[in-house]
């Protein structure tokens, strides 16, 4: 860490503080340019509090790269450094997709795009508001009517988990890859 002396103090200082338990179970997040010695100073500090330290290294690529909010990300990068497995529940919806409808606006922005998704589940028909994330989502999973779907109601992340069993007698041409539910 040579010519870091601002930053080696300020760790020093960190440490000091963590050994004093004045910042004990936080956690430290380091930023700055890159090549100069995050890393290295943050790979010292867990060196200098012991084997017992939780240590998370990530770039902040991973962060933006991620379908979850970057709260999320960085909050499961510290419960996984610490150890933590805390239950969490999760409103998740599946069912058969029944009707997609995506409203085009006028201008070409795609962030402006709304929808509908009418899902069929065992109990009831609902129908489901998207915004233009979901509708980008739809899109990349290629959802249609018949599909089976399940929605993390947090994250707004569809994911197709196959055909419905009831539409496997509509086409003739189904390849050994499709998957009936």
């Amino acid at each position: 860490m040579v010519g870091q002396r601002s930053a080696r103090k300020a760790a020093g200082v960190i440490l000091q503080m963590i050994k004093d338990g004045k910042i004990a179970r936080r956690a430290v997040l380091l930023a700055g340019q890159p090549g100069t010695g995050k890393t290295g100073i943050a790979m010292g500090m867990v060196k200098a509090l012991g084997e017992e330290a939780p240590f998370a290294m990530m770039a902040g690529s991973e962060i933006i790269s991620l379908e979850m909010s970057k709260t999320e990300a960085l909050t499961q990068a510290f419960r996984k450094a610490i150890g933590v497995r805390i239950k969490e529940e999760t409103k998740i919806i599946e069912g058969e997709v029944v009707e997609v409808s995506i409203d085009k606006p006028a201008s070409s922005g795609a962030a402006s795009m709304t929808g509908k998704l009418t899902l069929k589940t065992t109990e009831m028909e609902t129908v489901n508001d998207l915004g233009s994330k979901m509708i980008e989502n739809l899109n990349k999973e290629k959802i249609q009517s018949g599909d089976i779907v399940m929605i993390d109601k947090a994250s707004g992340k569809i994911t197709k988990l196959g055909r419905s069993f009831t539409r496997s007698c509509d086409y003739d041409a189904m390849g050994p890859q499709t998957k009936f539910v």
